[in-house]
């Protein structure tokens, strides 16, 4: 068992290699520490189990529990796991009120309130389990820049008071509204987490319990009464107040201090801190600030009615659009015309993106049906999860299984070998090597030729071969499988195909290949290795180690992209496809 800051975890003893599948021995090692792969130094973390799910990195820790990125085996996916500590769990009023509040919250469906997945209890620790928000977080954005853009914390405001609104309605209070607990996504949309102070409507902290954080707690939470909207709407104003202005609208010497602060005097006008700020937000933080609850906005409508008003003349001042005076009517009659033209135009090009949009969204469909028919599988590459299709997956491993095969006589035997007829040996490894002798392994290949504008790469791979292949040398083949790089046209190119002696120098020429410009991604791309039979036959031994570069006459910053063996899911990998 694995314990930290008395949450309790079960631990592993063996684990497989997420790139080569070794099993790696990890008993008594500390849970999510680094350690490498003894067979081919893969560097992963150690996880750890709870109940039903794969545990693989803690996010953060408080004062009653710890947040994990988790996998969860029932469902086949990763989510956010939140687990009280123990000592915690033990109060089993607590437990109940929890579990009751978790219930409660799962039934709320809103795309700024993250979401509750499930919960429950195990070893005398309840646990949440919720949607993971892969993006930023308001407190982390505002410690890397003091005071925020109005603009953006304007946008935050209207979807996390439109988050808390879904929330009042469905009869809960957050009552620890702060920068930490608002979270965005990949997309940039805020979502409101961490109920962990919200208790059902009407229920009072009991004697002595202040609920919230000092710089934002509501004058009525530090008196003892029960929250309700108007308390997290106090909060939210403290919490946009700080990040806009970079100061919080209390601050004492001492917790006490900042408390009491709110009772002898309203906070300072933002402008004063922020000369910049507009006069609209400046009046609706001070409104949700008020100290008497009668005096803030009366609901979440209200708030949102004022909050969208307010982002709307600041967007409008920003653009410096003006009403046209009488003189410039002629002027905007033509460019109406003209626009009207334009929009004739460009009525194509909006066709061509909703028939582009319409196809990636039946593609989306098509492989949620498939996620559901069990036609694909979630599994770790490279340290992170990925889906890989089934049939893919499967053929794979029985390729690496074939490879793995050693016959009595000593020498690997490679999965073309074994079957006879013409084979196929998968890529055991393969990366993309930087001018400046970088590497970056990930589920694309990147190959840059010299002069285009970034930095010269090449790829490089290695394939296990063994005795039985080198007779097949000969009429050999290259293929790789192209991904297009978005946005981004390129150039025709020759590929070049380099033989790596043991030391990873140069050994010659094996052959060379065209490859077209703007090819697209599922494209195969193959070029004959005439020479690696004679090269071969000077170096041996029981990996082929190959180098690629290229060369052209365009400009291509972005650089050639092939799919690598991260990516098996979708492509095959780098595959050596041997002679009869």
């Amino acid at each position: 068992m694995a314990a930290a800051s008395d949450i309790v975890l079960e631990s592993f003893d063996l684990i497989a290699c997420s790139r080569c599948g070794a099993q790696c021995d990890v008993q008594g090692r500390e849970a999510f520490s680094l350690f490498a792969c003894p067979a081919c130094g893969n560097e992963m973390r150690v996880p750890a189990r709870f109940a039903n799910f794969i545990v693989l990195e803690q996010l953060g820790k408080g004062g009653m529990g710890a947040v994990y990125r988790a996998y969860d085996e029932t469902l086949g996916r990763t989510v956010a796991l939140k687990v009280m500590q123990q000592s915690i769990g033990k109060d089993r009023a607590f437990v109940t009120q929890f579990l009751q509040e978790a219930r409660a919250l799962a039934a709320i469906n809103h795309p700024d309130i993250v979401q509750i997945y499930s919960y429950g209890e195990e070893n005398g620790q309840p646990y949440i389990v919720m949607e993971l928000v892969d993006g930023d977080r308001l407190d982390h954005i505002h410690e890397k820049r003091k005071s925020l853009d109005e603009l953006f914390v304007l946008q935050t405001a209207i979807e996390v008071a439109a988050g808390m609104q879904a929330a009042e309605a469905a009869g809960m209070t957050h009552g620890d509204i702060k920068p930490a607990n608002i979270l965005y996504d990949k997309a940039g949309r805020a979502k409101v987490a961490d109920f962990g102070l919200a208790r059902l409507k009407g229920e009072k902290p009991r004697p002595g319990e202040v609920w919230g954080t000092p710089y934002y707690v509501s004058p009525e939470a530090v008196r003892g009464q029960a929250p309700d909207a108007s308390s997290d709407i106090y909060s939210l104003g403290g919490t946009l107040y700080h990040v806009l202005t970079g100061e919080p609208p209390f601050n004492g010497k001492t917790v006490t201090d900042t408390v009491l602060a709110r009772f002898k005097a309203p906070p300072r006008d933002p402008r004063e801190l922020k000369p910049g700020v507009s006069e609209a937000t400046a009046k609706i933080l001070m409104r949700m600030l008020e100290a008497d609850a009668m005096a803030r906005y009366p609901n979440y409508a209200s708030l949102l009615r004022d909050l969208e008003q307010a982002r709307e003349k600041l967007k409008e001042a920003r653009s410096g659009k003006k009403p046209p005076s009488k003189g410039k009517s002629v002027a905007v009659v033509m460019a109406g015309v003209v626009a009207l033209a334009a929009v004739v135009v460009g009525g194509v090009l909006v066709f061509q993106a909703i028939q582009r949009h319409n196809q990636k969204a039946d593609e989306a469909a098509q492989f949620e049906r498939e996620k559901a028919e069990g036609k694909w599988k979630q599994v770790m590459r490279g340290g992170k999860l990925t889906w890989v299709k089934t049939e893919v997956l499967e053929g794979v491993r029985a390729a690496e299984a074939a490879v793995a095969v050693t016959p009595s006589g000593g020498g690997a035997v490679s999965g073309g070998a074994a079957a006879g007829g013409t084979g196929e040996v998968a890529a055991s490894k393969d990366w993309s090597a930087g001018a400046g002798g970088k590497t970056a392994e990930g589920e694309s290949l990147v190959l840059r030729g010299p002069g285009e504008g970034g930095e010269e790469s090449q790829i490089r791979l290695e394939f296990p071969v063994g005795a039985g292949d080198s007779a097949r040398f000969k009429g050999a083949k290259l293929r790789l499988v192209c991904r297009a790089t978005a946005k981004k046209k390129t150039q025709a190119c020759t590929v070049t195909a380099w033989g790596l002696k043991a030391d990873g120098k140069p050994g010659g020429k094996l052959g060379e290949g065209a490859l077209a410009s703007n090819p697209e991604t599922g494209d195969t791309f193959e070029m004959e290795l005439p020479r690696l039979e004679a090269f071969w036959a000077k170096e041996g031994g029981d990996t082929l180690a190959v180098a690629l570069t290229a060369s052209s006459d365009g400009e291509q910053k972005k650089g050639w992209v092939f799919t690598a063996s991260e990516d098996a899911g979708r492509f095959r990998p780098p595959t050596l496809v041997l002679g009869n």
